[in-house]
């Protein structure tokens, strides 16, 4: 049987209904949050590794989510999900006029602008305009993409280092405040460590930014690379337990790991 998209939003009314769904009829949109968050990050690492039936899969869950939330929100009489593809597709055309009118927009950088612009303008008919440009930034992000989201707005409004080898100075600056914390204090507190680490990350970040790559994207690969690598070992290691190893035995392990899958 095909279905449609309408029959996506049928099956959520049933599931919300009298005779549905226990668990389907006790979540709020509080409650279904985890959720969304979670199959957000499952069809991420489905992109990130490549597996188109695996991005299929998950965009489906994520779609899910949606649809739950707007079935939600439509029981308590505030939208419905109509209301939600009716405000994106009114915004798309009204931030696209390059597409949809007749504004030119020759590149990306031009888009860009054209698209912040229309966005300020739309805020102030609406009375909704920020009095910072961090207001924009969502406090529920994950830290490190809202490291990069903080320090993107910042640029926008002319707070940025001019070249790169500026923030990577900063990251020295911060990695030897590290240091001399942890060497200098009889007890460093640990409070203070986190915070000198905090500012390491977020100097980095920032570094990053101004290369012109993603800070995690770049940690997403590390990560990869050493789950790779180390299940490798493992598997080296012929059933032995690596804690019952040598540190000298444990780094041989990594650097054949490390040669095999180079």
């Amino acid at each position: 049987m095909k279905y449609s998209f309408d029959d996506l939003v049928k099956i959520l009314e049933m599931l919300r209904s009298e005779n549905g769904c226990p668990w389907d009829k006790a979540q709020d949109t509080r409650s279904l949050l985890p959720y969304l968050i979670e199959e957000s990050y499952e069809f991420i690492d489905a992109a990130q590794k490549g597996s188109y039936e695996n991005m299929q899969e998950e965009l489906g869950d994520v779609l899910l989510q949606v649809v739950f939330h707007a079935e939600v929100c439509k029981e308590k009489g505030i939208f419905n999900i109509q209301d939600v593809i009716q405000g994106i597709c009114e915004k798309m055309v009204r931030r696209h006029p390059h597409v949809f009118g007749n504004a030119v927009a020759t590149d990306s950088s031009a888009v860009s602008k054209q698209w912040e612009a229309i966005k300020a303008e739309e805020k102030a008919k609406t009375g909704n305009g920020v009095q910072s440009a961090m207001d924009k930034v969502p406090k529920g992000l994950p830290s490190l993409f809202r490291a990069q989201e903080l320090q993107r707005r910042a640029a926008k409004s002319g707070f940025d280092w001019q070249h790169a080898k500026d923030s990577i100075e900063k990251v020295l600056e911060e990695f030897r405040e590290f240091v001399e914390e942890k060497q200098v204090a009889s007890f460093p507190s640990k409070e203070r460590l986190e915070e000198e680490l905090g500012d390491i990350i977020f100097s980095l970040t920032n570094y990053a930014r101004h290369c012109g790559l993603n800070v995690d994207t770049a940690l997403a690969r590390s990560n990869a690379k050493f789950e790779k690598r180390f299940r490798t070992m493992e598997n080296m290691a012929r059933n032995q337990e690596l804690k019952k190893l040598s540190d000298s035995e444990l780094l041989s392990l990594w650097k054949k790991a490390k040669e095999c899958l180079e």
